[in-house]
C-alpha cells in the first residue's frame, strides 16, 4: 500500500509563509536600493487645499500635456526650488 504522508500544522505553513514574505520584501528593497539611490527616491508627500476651480484648470492642463498631476507638482516644485536656491545659501 502507500506510504503515509505526514502533513505539516497549520502553523507551520503559517510560518513558511511569513518567512517567504520577509525574504521576497528584502530581495524587493535590495533590488529597489540598487536600482534607485536613496538620494532620488521621493519619500515626502506634502497636502494643499486649492480652490475647485483652479484645480479642474490644473488638471485639465496637466491632462493635455500628457502629465500625471504628481508629476507636474514635483516639476513645479522643483523648479521653484531651483529658482529660489539663493535664499537659503
Amino acid at each position: 500500500m502507500g506510504d503515509l504522508q505526514r502533513k505539516t500544522s497549520l502553523a507551520d505553513k503559517v510560518l513558511t509563509r511569513q518567512k517567504i514574505q520577509r525574504e521576497t520584501v528584502h530581495e524587493e528593497n535590495h533590488t529597489i536600493d540598487r536600482v534607485v539611490p536613496a538620494a532620488k527616491r521621493k519619500n515626502k508627500a506634502i497636502s494643499a487645499r486649492v480652490y475647485g476651480n483652479t484645480y479642474i484648470q490644473f488638471k485639465k492642463i496637466c491632462d493635455a500635456k500628457g502629465l500625471t498631476a504628481n508629476a507636474c507638482l514635483n516639476m513645479l516644485i522643483a523648479d521653484f526650488v531651483r529658482d529660489n536656491k539663493t535664499v537659503i545659501e
